[in-house]
């Protein structure tokens, strides 16, 4: 039940619907417009226009004819009272009207459609520029994608999502990984048909202030308000929803097809865009590909291709690189170039899947092989160059690098893998990505949803600390001996390492529910550790909290905490020490050329500074008076 109150949700604020009630308000309102008038018919035609009957253009009361020129008309057309002016691209103000075009069944506010090839069965919405443009044309009752089904993962079916213009991340997981009973399964379709009739139009949409030029063909398309379509090659079958706060831009030699795309999204650059979904300030540029794909919030993709996929939020894909077949809800993941993440083919046929884990980093020149499940071991690295077998991993902040063919027992196929060494060693990079999710998600995606301390992945922490106490001590594990370890190997001392890791990051969690709940309630720092504890306790962290070793008195418990955070906080400024250290050697203006990423820094030192406001209020209010 759950996903048809969100759909109804959604639905309810449905920018299409809206849009369509807003137009049954303008046919309503038809009764004001009138025939020409002998003498308009006189001005027009001697301004160079034609029609094949002036008796079907239908016009405002004050319509002036002289801002139509050289233009031809077919069809029932409404016009208005053209009055003022717009501008073009490049700034250059020019009269609203029609000028050098040909329209045909139209319905046009005060707009500007300027050189116009053709434009046929289109509301063009007041103050909407199209300009130089081959034709936009609707035919026919126009359902924008809604309730099509789209098949992602794997490409022979399975994982069916049936997909509409406003459609949130919530919906699409619930479809992909949830299946509902029959009687939910067909209300969802239900309202999805009800929703796909009630917006059925028999126009498509030039919106309110959009911006239309240089383009080349747009076919039974919505144009959303305030976008700028510049220099597109050609857009069919598409909804891109736009608004003045969050406008959408499509530029350059651009293809957009059976797609919809929502706010603040860019495409540019000679990229492809067919049978799609893009969400909220997604950017697909630099002859980049993405067919049958979802593609969530705030994703980058550039000179890539991504295939049957679900994109989770803020991946990222600057290089060319290849991403098909894969379901990664938890985002915030890396493509590095040449990394190819596609072997989805057996050679019998394309049925097989990806998962990877939330803020992966896929080396360059790295090719994964399918079937491959790594969501349990969200932010891994895999090491440049590196070939893996299908397998399924289940060891969070693991790097995974080139095996040793000369270690005797160990098949030379295998990688090795460090479990938790992303957070040992790679601080850094762990907090400006954090910084970085900041920016790019602000607004739309929250920051609990890309914390290294989420729900999640505490829990796959705790699972691999777990799995990682073993009864016989060996020089070397694989799978037959830790599960979880996959296609690779792990050395004894790297087990050791990992357990110790992963104890200090439970225990970095476990400290921070607890000062957060002194901080909210200082009452509370006269209570045992041991009754802390128990109040910082869940259903969901229960077990990943009773591991963890807690000092005696909350007086040390303070004390740890700022030591630990201390610690943190000096590998993270650090982080780049070695490789200044050896950039250093290599180039002698080394630092000239690498200034301190100022943006950063200070989100560091606030963050850190925070954690120091707050152990400083609860040490104030332990002071007697």
């Amino acid at each position: 039940m759950q996903r048809l109150l969100k759909l109804k949700k959604v639905l309810k604020n449905s920018i299409l619907a809206t849009s369509v009630e807003n137009f049954k308000g303008i046919r309503s309102g038809t009764a004001k417009y009138r025939h020409l008038t002998a003498d308009e018919i006189q001005v027009l035609e001697k301004n160079g226009n034609r029609s094949e009957s002036w008796d079907k253009i239908m016009v405002e009361p004050d319509f002036d004819p002289n801002r139509i020129i050289r233009s031809s008309f077919m069809g029932e057309v409404y016009l208005p009272k053209f009055f003022g002016t717009l501008l073009l691209p490049g700034d250059v103000s020019f009269p609203t009207g029609i000028y050098d075009s040909l329209v045909h069944n139209c319905f046009i506010e005060n707009a500007l459609v300027h050189k116009v090839a053709m434009l046929s069965n289109i509301l063009v919405r007041s103050s909407a520029v199209i300009q130089n443009v081959g034709s936009i044309i609707s035919s026919g009752k126009i359902s924008y994608m809604i309730g099509n089904s789209m098949h992602v993962g794997n490409e022979m079916g399975g994982r069916k999502v049936a997909v509409f213009p406003e459609i949130t991340m919530e919906l699409v997981e619930a479809q992909l990984f949830h299946k509902p009973d029959p009687e939910v399964a067909a209300a969802f379709e239900e309202q999805l048909k009800a929703y796909r009739e009630e917006t059925a139009f028999p126009f498509g949409i030039v919106g309110k202030g959009a911006v239309i030029c240089n383009t080349n063909i747009i076919r039974n398309s919505w144009i959303g308000a305030h976008a700028r379509i510049e220099g597109a090659e050609k857009i069919r079958n598409s909804v891109v929803l736009s608004s003045l706060e969050e406008p959408s831009h499509v530029y350059d030699s651009v293809i957009l097809e059976n797609s919809n795309v929502q706010k603040s999204v860019t495409i540019h650059t000679g990229a492809e865009v067919q049978g799609s979904v893009l969400m909220s300030r997604t950017t697909v540029a630099c002859k980049a590909i993405v067919k049958s794909s979802i593609i969530a919030p705030c994703c980058h993709i550039e000179e890539g291709e991504v295939n049957s996929s679900y994109m989770g939020p803020m991946t990222q894909m600057h290089h060319h690189s290849l991403l098909i077949a894969a379901l990664w809800p938890d985002g915030c993941g890396n493509l590095g170039y040449g990394a190819n993440v596609g072997s989805n083919h057996t050679g019998r046929m394309p049925d097989q899947e990806v998962m990877p884990g939330q803020g992966m980093f896929f080396g360059l020149g790295v090719n994964i092989k399918f079937p491959a499940n790594y969501r349990e071991s969200p932010f891994t690295l895999i090491a440049t160059g590196l070939t893996t077998l299908p397998q399924r991993v289940k060891f969070p902040f693991s790097l995974i690098r080139p095996g040793d063919p000369q270690l005797v027992g160990v098949a030379p196929r295998l990688n090795e893998i460090v479990p938790g060494w992303n957070y040992a060693h790679n601080a850094y990079a762990l907090d400006r990505n954090l910084y970085k999710y900041s920016l790019r998600g602000k607004g739309i995606v929250p920051a609990t949803f890309y914390s290294i301390f989420s729900p999640e992945t505490v829990r796959y922490v705790f699972d691999a600390y777990q799995r990682l106490q073993v009864s016989a001590i060996r020089d070397i594990y694989t799978k037959e001996h830790i599960d979880g370890l996959g296609e690779n190997f792990m050395r004894e001392r790297i087990r050791q390492q990992a357990l110790k890791t992963y104890q200090e990051y439970l225990e970095r969690y476990a400290l921070e529910l607890i000062i957060t709940l002194v901080v909210n309630d200082p009452s509370l720092q006269t209570q045992p550790v041991k009754e802390l504890r128990r109040m910082a306790t869940n259903d969901i962290n229960k077990d990943a909290i009773r591991v963890v070793t807690l000092p005696e008195t909350f007086d040390e418990l303070l004390k740890r905490y700022r030591l630990l955070e201390k610690d943190w906080f000096e590998r993270v400024t650090h982080g780049l020490d070695k490789d200044n250290e050896r950039g250093r050697e290599i180039f002698d203006d080394y630092d000239d050329a690498h200034p301190i990423d100022k943006g950063f820094t200070e989100w560091e030192k606030s963050r850190v500074e925070e954690k120091l406001r707050r152990l400083n209020s609860i040490v104030k209010t332990a002071k007697p008076e």
